[in-house]
């Protein structure tokens, strides 16, 4: 693992962020961060099931459940960021 390997893996989970964020316009944040758990539990539970299992996908491969279980925890740090920004601007009004 190198620098750059990681950075190959991290800029193609940035511009599938950035599509999907467009075409959903924001969705994953409407629930907050117990929707965000939702999500990365589901994706985990897709996960274990094509790796214990060793499921042929019909749809979704491990690549894809891995990189949307990474962009589902940055999107729980957005939304964390979001809450605690909310909770100062509150303590300052």
């Amino acid at each position: 693992m190198t620098k750059e390997s990681i950075q190959k893996i991290t800029d193609k989970l940035t511009e599938t962020l950035v599509r999907k964020n467009q075409d959903y316009g924001g969705a994953s944040f409407d629930l907050g961060m117990q929707g965000n758990f939702v999500h990365i539990y589901d994706k985990v539970s897709r996960l274990r099931s094509l790796v214990w299992n060793k499921n042929s996908p019909n749809f979704e491969s491990v690549e894809d459940s891995l990189m949307d279980l990474m962009g589902y925890c940055i999107i729980g740090l957005h939304i964390l960021e979001q809450e605690n920004t909310s909770s100062d601007e509150q303590k300052i009004e």
